[in-house]
């Protein structure tokens, strides 16, 4: 045994006694012998660029600081060597698309974020058509869409699904399906899933499908790489599957479920609403969308280098909110490992329920004949002529007050009549339909009557065309008005029942009783003066 050989076989005996792999003193390039980086390392695959592992953590449950760290730089130095390799060869053959795909995707890994940028410019400039280097420029140069290309993905996915699975179970300890089941399990309770509907945003493969398959009596994928959907046909779990836009499909297929789930999906998506929206209208009243993204911060959405999103847990409750969901729970989670580090993320589950919020953004997107209709009432054209003959043409009062709201369908006639127009209803959804037809100056939600108590001698002009907003006590509901009504103030409303029991009513609180005026309905328009 020569005194190389020597040496060698000590090294290799002291670290055998002291518990630490065997060293590699083969001469090859040194690089771990268990574990993948992440992500970026299958990316890289697609790219031809061979993916470099970085040293295995110990056998015990916690990981050794110290190790991680040699780990992390072993691995920065191989990749390092591996750029400098490929910038010479395209240093020689500069217009080979292939060569710059493989630098850009080395240079994001290494975090070279402006040399990446320069280098998908260069790609794009050959290839117009490259929807990576289309998104990652502009990721990389602060001016990420609000979504991920469609082309992008689906080309993204498509060269990526023969190995999708073994290397993000096996490489990546890919924990998303599993997060996503127990959540949805903890959300529905004791529900019978005999009688539910289902869908598999983002399907892939078929990950998600035997977490879920058991928990619904139909199950449906969509996805927008046709190769990852003909992997999820193979499982034989799924009722339909579909090659398409998670968003387009929804909307196209209104509240067809009971339940809508994504596994690790929505990191595809910068803006969320769009896709909430479109996930509440695909669920009943009270279903279920269960999802998880990549942890971001704040009230706001980033892309990050990778051209991935990541989402705040603020952003996620104000979205939820503004969709109609409410949020039954929200909780960080590991989604699986990048270089021996867990990606963190929120898995979230969340019910299909009215909010103000949705209620708002419901009617902001509805057209003005859409919204006056919802704020008609049979006897408004009859109060509003009353009121255009008690106060005459070309006079106007100051103020004026629409009780309940109903009269919005005649409000340019109502400012011919005063300076200004108010409403108040005590239906919250109401008041929020006047206030988005913009047709009042003021719109209030609250009991009709408290409200007229707390505004003395304040209107000239007190109009209702409801008459169940006087019907349960008038007395009380007169003496409110009169309160409201300024000196000379007039009063015009609709009313049912007895005729003389309510006028007695008016005049009992110091109403001047008008007119009154049956209407062929069976109801009568009482007419009254401060």
């Amino acid at each position: 045994m020569n005194r190389k050989e020597r040496r060698t076989q000590k090294k290799l005996g002291d670290r055998s006694r002291a518990g630490l792999p065997k060293a590699d003193f083969s001469g090859g390039p040194l690089v771990a012998k268990a574990g993948i980086g992440g992500i970026s390392d299958m990316l890289l695959g697609l790219g031809g660029v061979k993916a470099v592992a970085p040293a295995a953590a110990p056998a015990s449950d916690a990981i050794d600081p110290v190790h991680s760290a040699l780990a992390q730089l072993r691995l920065g130095e191989t990749l390092n060597t591996r750029l400098d390799q490929l910038q010479r060869a395209l240093a020689a053959n500069p217009d080979s698309d292939a060569l710059l795909h493989q630098v850009a995707r080395l240079q994001v890994r290494l975090d070279r974020r402006a040399d990446a940028l320069i280098t998908y410019r260069r790609l794009l400039a050959l290839r117009p058509d490259h929807a990576e280097s289309r998104h990652m420029v502009a990721v990389l140069a602060g001016e990420a869409p609000e979504k991920a290309n469609a082309a992008y993905v689906a080309s993204l996915f498509d060269a990526f699904a023969d190995s999708f699975d073994d290397k993000l179970v096996g490489w990546l300890d890919y924990r998303a399906p599993q997060h996503v089941a127990a959540a949805l399990r903890a959300a529905m309770g004791d529900a019978a899933a005999a009688s539910l509907r289902g869908i598999d945003l983002g399907c892939g493969t078929g990950l998600l499908g035997p977490e879920v398959r058991g928990l619904v009596r139909r199950l449906d994928g969509i996805d927008l790489s046709p190769r990852m959907v003909e992997k999820a046909k193979a499982r034989r779990l799924y009722d339909e599957l579909i090659v398409g836009e998670i968003v387009e499909v929804l909307q196209a297929r209104g509240d067809s479920y009971d339940l809508v789930m994504a596994a690790d999906v929505l990191s595809y998506f910068g803006d969320l609403r769009p896709l909430f929206e479109a996930a509440r209208a695909s669920l009943h009243e009270g279903g279920l969308f269960v999802a998880t993204v990549e942890k971001g911060a704040g009230a706001r959405y980033h892309a990050a280098k990778t051209g991935r999103y990541q989402h705040g847990e603020a952003y996620l409750r104000k979205r939820a909110a503004d969709a109609g969901f409410v949020v039954l729970s929200l909780d960080e989670i590991e989604l699986r490992k990048e270089e021996n580090r867990p990606v963190l993320g929120y898995v979230f589950a969340l019910r299909a329920q009215e909010t103000p919020e949705s209620q708002a953004a419901a009617l902001s997107a509805m057209p003005l004949d859409a919204i006056l209709a919802g704020l008609d009432a049979p006897a408004s054209g009859a109060v509003l002529a009353a009121a255009q003959r008690m106060i005459g043409n070309g006079y106007a009062l100051g103020w004026a007050i629409d009780l309940g709201g109903c009269l919005a369908r005649h409000a340019a006639d109502l400012r011919q009549l005063s300076q200004h127009l108010d409403m108040v209803a005590e239906d919250p959804l109401r008041s929020r339909r006047a206030f988005e037809a913009g047709l009042y100056d003021d719109c209030d939600s609250g009991a009709v009557i408290p409200f007229l108590e707390d505004r003395p001698d304040h209107y000239d002009l007190i109009l209702m065309a409801d008459p169940r907003i006087a019907a349960a006590d008038p007395a009380a509901f007169f003496s409110a008005v009169k309160i409201a009504l300024a000196v000379a103030g007039i009063f015009v409303g609709a009313f049912t029942g007895d005729v003389a029991a309510m006028s007695e009513a008016a005049k009992a609180e110091g109403l001047f009783v008008l007119a009154i005026e049956p209407q062929p309905d069976g109801s009568f328009l009482l007419i009254a003066e401060s």
